[in-house]
């Protein structure tokens, strides 16, 4: 089976290729990232990134097809992300996805991305269901039990900020350009996280296995006004490496509640997973604990192929495929208040 991947969440624009019968199942994958682009601006812009969207992803297309030497005839099914994420963005690939099955009847399967985060450890590991997913990425983080490939119950989130979202505003608080979560991790390497210690959101609350992390980065704003603080400053890798050390800590006593309850292995994807801290954490405490592969950790098409094939027997045939939308929200945060 050839599948299709692909994925326009946010600001990346990933096609990719899985071929089943391929010993490393994943052919090609191409990105066009604009983080560059949003340096200027310190975030994502929706417009900018609708636009490089729709600029992209046909020469993208046209690209992955010729450097695969395989036709648009061959493929089988296509897996496209189509939640949650900036609307602009993820209907430029569903509407991608529908105008090849309009040409070649190919069925669609329409991808959770942030499911697809997690179930990207098959592409390089042999993990058994159920497992419990740890999702950490810019915009969500979520505690799931994951039965089989479609069956997948979120367990807790985060009720505000996400954890990407508070290294990525930490970092803007600290004069870091966007993405920050990367420059956090390699300035934390040389510091004490000990040095401050930053509050650990809802952790006084031992039955809450909800995350927050608006308190950390509102503490950061607090001691930076009355410790103004540089790269040039004794205490800078300090600073970074404490900061870390709650968004880190707050994930990892969370989690802890969670196994009490039922101990299952860990598998942890999205952007956050390739943090070296949050690794040595985990691996230091935890004993059945995997990580999807760094490539697969941000957003990408190959994680969309995977979770695509995975569930090929549920996908939407033509024409049915045709009515497939997209859509921002996956949950609401408010939900899992107190």
């Amino acid at each position: 089976m050839i599948v299709l991947g692909i994925e326009t969440s946010c600001d990346e624009t990933s096609l990719s290729l899985l071929d089943s019968s391929a010993p490393e199942k994943i052919l090609k994958t191409l990105t066009y990232s604009q983080i560059d682009i949003y340096k200027e601006w310190g975030g994502v812009v929706p417009e900018i990134a609708s636009r490089n969207h729709l600029k992209k992803i046909l020469p993208l297309y046209s690209q992955l097809l010729q450097e695969t030497n395989k036709t648009e005839d061959q493929i089988d099914l296509i897996g496209v992300t189509n939640l949650p994420g900036l609307l602009g963005p993820l209907l430029t690939g569903v509407n991608l996805a529908k105008s090849i099955s309009l040409l070649r009847k190919t069925p669609i399967y329409p991808v959770n991305h942030l499911f697809a985060h997690i179930e990207a450890i098959h592409l390089t590991e042999n993990i058994s269901y159920p497992y419990l997913g740890v999702i950490l990425s810019g915009g969500h983080s979520l505690f799931c039990k994951v039965s089989s490939s479609n069956q997948i119950k979120v367990l807790a989130s985060t009720i505000d900020d996400a954890a990407g979202e508070a290294f990525d505003k930490g970092g803007k608080l600290l004069g870091l350009d966007y993405p920050a979560g990367e420059k956090i991790d390699m300035f934390s390497k040389n510091g004490d996280p000990s040095f401050i210690k930053f509050p650990r959101g809802l952790s006084k609350d031992k039955k809450n296995k909800n995350m927050s992390f608006s308190g950390i980065k509102t503490s950061l704003r607090t001691y930076l006004e009355k410790n103004p603080t540089n790269q040039k400053s004794s205490s800078w890798h300090d600073l970074c490496a404490s900061y870390q050390e709650a968004i880190i800590q707050t994930v990892y006593l969370k989690l802890k509640l969670i196994l009490e309850e039922e101990e299952l292995p860990i598998v942890v994807g999205g952007g956050v997973a390739c943090n070296s801290r949050l690794r040595e954490t985990f691996q230091s405490n935890f004993e059945n604990v995997f990580f999807v592969a760094p490539k697969y950790c941000t957003d990408n098409a190959s994680m969309i192929a995977n979770l695509a094939f995975r569930n090929a027997a549920n996908a939407l045939s033509y024409p049915d495929c045709l009515s497939i939308d997209a859509s921002s929200r996956f949950i609401d945060k408010k939900s899992f208040h107190g």
